[in-house]
């Protein structure tokens, strides 16, 4: 479990974990604890073998108002370059992007500022009619992080990405479902069943198949089509090799027979 259950709430719903979030007095605001707790929770939902996907929402009426300003503004009055570089230190977007296991951002409420960019390093968005969307950087002086600059052009095109960034707009879920940047809207009380559901239904695949896939899926957004071919084939030996791989046909063989459409 995290280090600091307060800031991230941790439990099981059977093979699917659940962060959430817990600052709600602070909107989910990240700061330095956050941060290192959302690690630590990564960290150890990674190399828990029961864990088969998790799921990350807020705790309250939002999902994340972004970075915690008050702690921006302690930085900035200190000028504490030290405190500067370990904020910004890469390691925090790559336990997200490098994260083996399906990854399901289940939003809320309000996602600014980091908020927003957060859920794009998760593999499927799930948002509740109620969430709004900033990516509001240049508002605070401040520009795009978290890999976004990478990827939310890619989800919803170059032009619109910079439409998003650029005015930093605030924006509401149907706006962001039909960008592309949502796989699905629900109601407010629907969210967390429906991400369960969907978490669930990803968990019951055999696991080194789905992490498998999803490493290649990975690879394929962002190389050419030989480097991609290469390693699929690659990925799709070693799955042939698993005992998950044996057992799956062997039940999906037997579900035929059992149907009466013959072997």
């Amino acid at each position: 479990m995290a280090d600091n259950p307060g800031v991230v709430l941790v439990r099981d719903e059977g093979a699917v974990r659940v962060l959430t979030l817990n600052r709600p007095e602070r909107l989910n605001a990240l700061n330095e604890e956050l941060k290192d707790a959302m690690m630590a929770a990564l960290q150890e939902a990674k190399f828990d073998p029961e864990v088969a996907a998790v799921i990350v929402t807020g705790a309250g009426r939002a999902f994340s108002a972004g970075a915690d300003l008050a702690y921006f503004e302690a930085m900035a009055a200190s000028q504490d370059r030290a405190a500067r570089e370990r904020f910004g230190d890469l390691d925090f977007p790559r336990a997200l992007y490098n994260f083996p296991k399906p990854l399901i951002a289940a939003i809320n409420g309000p996602g600014v500022g980091w908020g927003a960019t957060m859920p794009l390093l998760c593999d499927l968005r799930l948002a509740s009619r109620t969430a709004t969307f900033s990516f509001g950087f240049v508002r605070v002086g401040v520009t795009p992080e978290f890999g976004s600059a990478h990827l939310l052009g890619r989800l919803v095109g170059l032009g619109r990405a910079m439409e998003l960034v650029l005015t930093a707009r605030q924006f509401d879920a149907a706006e962001a479902l039909e960008m592309g940047l949502l796989n699905r809207v629900t109601e407010p009380e629907e969210l967390m069943p429906a991400a369960l559901e969907l978490a669930r239904t990803i968990a019951a695949h055999p696991r080194p198949a789905v992490a498998m896939a999803k490493e290649v899926m990975q690879l394929g957004a962002q190389s050419d089509m030989e480097t991609t071919m290469r390693h699929e084939i690659q990925l799709f030996k070693a799955a042939m090799a698993t005992p998950e791989h044996r057992q799956a046909v062997a039940l999906m063989r037997q579900a035929i027979k059992d149907k009466g459409q013959g072997s």
